[in-house]
């Protein structure tokens, strides 16, 4: 009983790590970085349900015991789950997008996008050529100001978000309050 806690364990730390690297909860980085280090650990874990299988093989072979289905069934189960959130990075699937906004800082290889959702939150991402770090937090709109409530936002972005904007929506653009930042283009903004 004891081994096959342990073997369940290891298999579901695993398997949950590989998840919860892409779930879009809180601040979060990803990039190439992340994604090696999910293959490895998909890896990981095909290569232990693989010896798994084969002592499980083994002892039906000699004990007649009957074949365990469970770290297989985990697997697939950790697996589909990482297949079905990798398309998911950067998307919190519970609720729906308000405003898509992007802005590109030329000469560099700095840019970041800006998406409010209609639960009150955002997601400012700062993107460089090999990661991308999103960061969140909470918005309002009063009177076509777009305040983002979160401290230190400028110096986590490198200076490409402020936050304070005005809503141009004739233009598509969110104006910075503050000088030294440049306008956002908005892509999509629900109405």
């Amino acid at each position: 009983m004891k081994k096959r806690i342990i073997k369940y364990g290891i298999i579901s730390l695993i398997g949950i790590y590989l998840i919860f690297q892409f779930l879009p909860l809180g601040d979060y980085c990803s990039g190439l970085g992340n994604f090696l280090s999910s293959l490895f650990l998909i890896g990981l874990l095909i290569l232990l349900v693989f010896i798994l299988a084969i002592r499980n093989l083994i002892r039906i072979k000699k004990n007649k015991e009957k074949f365990d289905f469970t770290p297989l069934i985990m697997t697939l189960f950790f697996g589909l789950m990482w297949y079905f959130l990798v398309d998911m990075t950067n998307k919190k699937f519970w609720t729906k997008k308000s405003l898509i906004a992007f802005v590109e800082i030329e000469g560099t290889p700095n840019s970041g996008t800006l998406v409010l959702f209609e639960n009150g939150s955002f997601g400012a991402s700062y993107h460089r050529a090999d990661y991308s770090c999103t960061y969140q937090g909470n918005y309002v709109i009063i009177d076509n100001r777009l305040t983002l409530k979160r401290p230190n936002l400028s110096e986590l972005t490198h200076k490409i978000f402020t936050t304070e904007y005005l809503i141009n929506r004739k233009d598509n653009i969110l104006k910075p309050m503050k000088e030294g930042f440049k306008e956002i283009g908005i892509s999509k903004m629900k109405e």
